[in-house]
């Protein structure tokens, strides 16, 4: 598949150098700047560094103890854990024994670590608990070669790392004997270490089938290290820290560890989402990556807060001049009015924002999914600018975005340095570059349709705009046609239904039936809280009475049209009044023949335990489609 010549973005070429591994950057710093706080973790209310010394003899150690238990320069060993610092001391210990990296998801089922484990060929597997070895115990036991198992949680790297001649508490080049030969022979590893050599196989999370490894090369991802570190250099000044709680086993968040040590930067790691609140106060970071469902959370946490405080007027009215205030800032200085506004603002709500992640977060980088242009804008006026970014793991993984100073906040940004984006005739997004990987593991067939005449595939759909950023429009394979022919992209109306706060997710269905309809499910939380002011202005109402009411509203096929006269009065009428505006806010944006013109409210949830979604929160088609059978049946009905 050739693209067509006239729809072509090109980045500008790499100017700096690009690093041989993924280790020799992590060295440096350990030999110019030993001293030098690398990598933080929270113990209790306080913040503890390890040196950029401290971290490389920890790895070195860790990779000794690997060559001890007889591991092979290009062996792979599976990663299980939450994100951590155990997770990055592991991953630069299997890498400097010059072995390849294989993370799973740490909510992956047992036939899913089954697969990643016979499929990869691991000869080792690290998990963080006890539980996450019994389950790799019950995946492989019809195995008679099941691969050992190094349980984080009971010593398992300092049992590592002590083999191989370190201490367990990480650094030294103690021992002798066989340890120091351990320690010469990861140096000499090292120093063989080649850019084409494998560094990861990272398992795609598998929407339109079987999960499959994808090849990532050590010069694949320092490529897109220096890529990002020359897209983005504002990002990596003089006291520039950043807090990590992406899961570590995608591609997005194991580019933003490399990215950062590479650069020096202090890489945090949060203890877990629900911590994130404090644990953004404790280490202010400067810049973040994080996927959109974050600053949804924020924006609507927010907005509950100035609800329950009398204030949501006032909130309502700050977004609108924050939205305003991004728009005016591009182009040239904001009207005095609009200043004085913003400043009044700044002050009653903006600041409060901006405090809540940690108050010195001048960037936040999102990707992973889209996150809408209004949203972007709020957070542009009040202070955090958002740049928006495109990527795939086959391309590990970034492509597209980095700030700018004067965004597109329907785009997905610019190309990537030494990075060409072209689109097919069908309008597919075709990537070259540097950072492509080579292929999917034991899968020719599959690597010879996804690699194309040097072009990769992406199975994305896109445009460009007149000022030459990319704007990804949905999936070519969840393109929807209707039985009267329309196509219709599913994803921009998914999005923008589930921008409402009472909505968790949005999945628009319609292939080969009459119309375009949705399954709308809610927010739990949302609507509790929703209840919960409905008792306090109406009088008590009891847990029963509140889950029937949430119930009752689930239930039903009902035309958007009329959404509003549904009831007369009650939670039940507020709540699918809201759903149908929410719908109907989506539509303005489409076509009347790619408009939703039924949805059904779920009462259920979708989540990665049923095998809707995968890790990154990507809707399974197929699955849902499958599970709600009755319900989609019942749009048509």
């Amino acid at each position: 598949m050739n693209p067509t010549p006239h729809t072509t973005l090109s980045g500008p070429p790499l100017v700096g150098p690009v690093a041989p591994h993924l280790l020799s950057r992590l060295w440096h710093w350990a030999e110019q700047e030993p001293d030098r706080p690398l990598l933080a973790v929270r113990d209790g209310g306080e913040v503890v560094t390890v040196s950029a010394a401290a971290f490389r003899d920890r790895v070195r150690a860790i990779a000794a103890g690997l060559v001890a238990r007889g591991v092979e320069p290009g062996d792979r060993i599976a990663l299980l854990s939450r994100t951590s610092l155990a997770w990055v001391e592991a991953d630069h210990g299997i890498l400097a024994a010059a072995a390849a990296t294989v993370p799973i998801y740490d909510s992956s089922s047992s036939s899913q670590v089954e697969r990643i484990l016979i499929d990869s060929g691991a000869v080792m597997v690290v998990v963080e608990t006890p539980e996450q070895r019994d389950l790799v115990a019950a995946a492989m036991s019809d195995q008679h070669d099941a691969p050992p198992v190094l349980v984080i949680a009971e010593g398992g790297l300092d049992e590592l790392a002590t083999a191989g001649g370190g201490t367990a508490g990480g650094g030294g080049n103690g021992g002798g004997g066989d340890d120091a030969d351990h320690l010469d022979v990861v140096e000499q590893r090292l120093a063989e270490l080649g850019p084409e050599d494998l560094a990861t196989l990272i398992y795609s999370s598998g929407t339109t089938g079987e999960t499959k490894g994808c090849e990532l090369t050590h010069s694949n991802l320092c490529h897109n290290v220096r890529q990002t570190v020359e897209q983005a250099p504002e990002l990596f000044g003089p006291g520039a820290r950043t807090l990590v709680f992406l899961p570590l086993a995608h591609a997005l968040g194991r580019i933003q560890v490399h990215t950062s040590i590479d650069q020096g930067v202090l890489t945090a790691f949060a203890t877990g989402i629900p911590e994130l609140p404090e644990e953004l106060l404790l280490f202010r970071p400067t810049f973040i990556v994080a996927v959109p469902r974050i600053f949804e959370k924020v924006y609507d946490g927010a907005r509950n807060r100035a609800i329950d405080a009398g204030r949501v007027k006032i909130f309502d009215r700050a977004m609108d001049v924050a939205v305003r205030w991004s728009d005016a800032s591009q182009n040239s200085r904001p009207p005095l009015g609009l200043r004085l506004q913003h400043l009044l603002f700044d002050r009653l709500v903006y600041r409060k924002l901006r405090a809540a992640f940690g108050g010195e977060l001048g960037m936040a980088i999102c990707g992973g999914a889209a996150l809408s242009g209004h949203l972007a804008r709020c957070f542009d006026g009040m202070g955090i600018a958002i740049a928006q970014g495109y990527g795939l793991t086959e391309a590990a993984p970034i492509v597209s975005g980095g700030p700018d100073p004067a965004p597109d906040h329907d785009s997905v940004g610019r190309a990537y340095p030494a990075t060409t984006v072209a689109f097919a005739e069908d309008g597919e997004v075709l990537i070259s570059g540097p950072q492509v990987f080579h292929g999917y593991w034991n899968a020719p067939e599959t690597t010879a349709r996804t690699l194309v005449d040097g072009w990769l595939q992406t199975g994305d759909l896109g445009t460009a705009t007149e000022r030459g950023d990319l704007v990804i429009t949905g999936r070519k394979k969840e393109l929807i046609v209707t039985a009267g022919g329309k196509n219709v992209v599913p994803g921009a109306l998914e999005d923008r239904v589930r921008a409402h706060p009472l909505v968790d997710q949005c999945v628009v269905v319609g292939d080969g039936r009459p119309f375009v309809a949705a399954l709308v499910f809610l927010d739990h939380d949302e609507v509790e809280r929703r209840l919960a002011r409905q008792e306090t202005s109406d009088g008590p109402q009891t847990g029963a009475a509140a889950g029937a009411a949430a119930a009752a509203a689930a239930g039903g096929t009902h035309q958007v049209s009329g959404a509003d006269a549904l009831g007369n009065d009650g939670f039940e009428a507020e709540l699918r009044a809201e759903i149908g505006a929410a719908v109907a806010t989506a539509n303005a944006a489409v076509s009347r023949g790619e408009a939703i013109r039924a949805y059904r409210i779920v009462d259920d949830v979708l989540s990665i335990d049923n095998g809707d979604l995968t890790p990154t929160q990507k809707l399974r088609r197929h699955n849902i489609g499958a599970r709600f059978a009755a319900e989609i049946d019942a749009l048509y009905g």
